[in-house]
């Protein structure tokens, strides 16, 4: 059996940016060499990796459930659960490892692990990354025990199974009971349990005694005993605490991590949210109007929305994804040129209401926006609601909406995430929430997702992405970019898209 591989940068798509969190020779805290202290903004949702919504849950379901296949940093789909597959573009056998077990000492079979994939693709579970993982409708899974196979038959071509595969919420537990997943208590397949849970206050994960099936990524050390996470909302604390010792691995999205030095502390920083402009095409709106796209276009300047978002530490785009994404358009001359006097023309007599998250700098993106617009002459009403409010409004088409700055978190490190969120059926059937209408961007997709073969596949992701952008269905504005602070004595492997929890070791 052979195992093709897929270069592919390491969703759902997650609305909001997240904090992880390192200590210092010279600082007041001793190193602890058998426990690394993680800070998190806010609480886990759920330890249910199917059901997983925000960054603690990811981080935590990485620890517990390991994935069938996973990406290594330089975006190849390389084995985790599974060994080798063979691949089409509907269907794919997996072969497991042999040796592996839960977390209770039962051994890991093929009917486990179908019990878990079914458990992910059924509506019932509400899993938000089904879609991205599965494609359109439900996938027949089934499982040979004594072959040690499990293969997976879509409905309709798509070649992102194994990508969605490798997410953290494609965690394979040991049992299909929600309370029990949702519990923390779960059997798992990774390479810590849950010890303690404390709302509000922290998390402590034990290192499994019997694991040794982890990926080779290149990392340097040994596993901590425990990775404690510590709720901490305000960055600047977290700061504090590192500089004293009480914090052993950090990430900020604000300036606070210009306080480390990088002769004492590793600090790596990449692109995390991407964010661009979407509108509502559904008849009777402005965005309906490709005239009036055109014009919203040339009324925004992305460098000056950089600024506002993120003091021009967040880097522009040029397509809905960074330029080191597999497949992504990397050429500025696709976008069109800011002209607030040409955008005037059309603009002048046109209402709309725009509608963004506070998530983000607290919505200083979206005012920027509005600005731009009302100086174009457009009449704009803005609205900056939390992140639940936009999901239900914007996201789920529920809402009075004419154009919103979109936040994306896309920690797949591929297109398939967020293109799929402008293509297709609008909600409650699909994901396509602005109802784009885009034949080129459509036939683009749907060619990518049916096919296994990298150049075809981005040969037709260009193509959607260029559809995309002539037609003025999405425009492209700039990252924020989230800094990973390791101290001293811990390190952890570097992924296109950041630092990849799983992959913590203490050094000394």
């Amino acid at each position: 059996m052979t195992r093709p591989t897929r270069r592919w940068t390491a969703l759902g798509v997650v609305l909001a940016t997240a904090a992880l969190t390192s200590c210092t020779t010279g600082s007041e805290g001793a190193a602890d060499t058998s426990r690394v202290r993680v800070a998190v903004t806010a609480d886990a949702t759920s330890f249910d990796p199917a059901r997983g919504n925000v960054a603690a849950d990811y981080q935590f379901a990485r620890l517990t459930h390991d994935t069938l296949v996973r990406s290594n940093p330089e975006g190849e789909t390389v084995p985790g659960l599974a060994v080798s597959w063979e691949e089409s573009p509907t269907e794919v056998e997996f072969t497991l490892r042999d040796g592996v077990t839960c977390s209770d000492g039962t051994a890991l079979d093929a009917d486990t692990v179908a019990a878990a994939l079914e458990y992910l693709a059924s509506p019932d579970t509400g899993s938000s990354i089904t879609g991205n993982v599965f494609g359109p409708g439900e996938p027949d899974i089934s499982s040979d025990t004594d072959a040690g196979t499990v293969t997976v038959t879509l409905e309709s071509p798509w070649s992102g199974l194994l990508p969605g595969l490798s997410s953290a919420q494609a965690g394979i537990p040991c049992t299909t009971d929600p309370e029990e997943l949702a519990s923390g208590g779960a059997p798992g397949t990774g390479a810590y349990t849950l010890t303690d849970s404390q709302r509000g206050s922290e998390y402590t994960f034990s290192l499994r005694e019997d694991y040794d099936w982890a990926p080779d990524f290149g990392t340097r050390g040994s596993f901590p005993e425990t990775i404690t996470f510590q709720v901490i909302e305000n960055e600047s604390t977290v700061a504090n605490q590192m500089e004293t010792g009480q914090i052993d691995y950090a990430a900020f999205t604000g300036a606070d991590s210009a306080r480390f030095d990088p002769e004492e502390y590793t600090v790596v920083s990449r692109p995390t949210v991407f964010m661009f402009l979407v509108f509502n095409e559904r008849e009777g709106r402005p965005g309906a109007d490709p005239r009036v796209r055109e014009a919203v276009a040339r009324s925004v300047e992305p460098d000056a929305f950089r600024n506002a978002v993120t003091s021009e530490a967040g880097t522009l785009l040029n397509t809905v994804v960074p330029a080191d994404f597999r497949c992504a358009l990397d050429d500025a001359s696709l976008l069109t040129e800011t002209d607030p006097d040409a955008a005037a023309e059309t603009l002048g007599d046109v209402e709309m209401n725009l509608v963004g998250t506070n998530a983000i700098a607290g919505g200083s993106g979206n005012e920027y926006v509005r600005a731009a617009l009302a100086e174009a002459g457009a009449q704009i009403d803005l609205r900056n609601v939390d992140n639940a409010t936009w999901g239900t409004e914007v996201l789920g088409a529920e809402g009075d909406w004419d154009v919103t700055v979109m936040a994306a978190l896309n920690p797949s490190g591929t297109l398939t995430p967020t293109m799929s969120l402008l293509t297709g059926p609008p909600p409650p059937d699909g994901r396509n929430f602005g109802a784009v209408d885009s034949p080129g961007l459509t036939e683009g997709f749907q060619s990518a997702m049916s096919s296994v073969d990298t150049e075809e596949q981005c040969a037709a992701w260009q193509d959607a992405q260029r559809a995309m952008l002539e037609g003025h269905h999405a425009i492209p504005l700039s990252s924020v970019d989230v800094s990973w602070v390791m101290a001293e004595h811990v390190s952890a492997t570097v992924f296109p898209t950041g630092v990849e929890i799983s992959t913590l070791r203490i050094t000394d």
